[in-house]
């Protein structure tokens, strides 16, 4: 598996879970929670957590692959 291909992969399910992840926290930071704080940006830092945490396991998956073809 090419690190391209991980790197697209990662970015698009990174981004699909990133969405959902906003969605969901701003949704209940919005409804269930009192603080002080926009919950825009609090969900929006989720959203970031869940991009980077699919983006490097993809690109990590795709290493191993490299590693394991040779």
């Amino acid at each position: 598996m090419d690190l391209q291909l991980s790197s697209v992969l990662g970015a698009v399910f990174g981004a699909l879970a990133g969405a959902c992840a906003f969605f969901i926290s701003y949704h209940e930071y919005k409804n269930n929670w009192n603080f002080r704080g926009s919950p825009a940006r609090m969900a929006f830092r989720s959203a970031l957590v869940a991009f980077a945490f699919f983006f490097a396991a993809a690109i990590a998956l795709g290493i191993v692959f490299q590693m394991v073809a040779r």
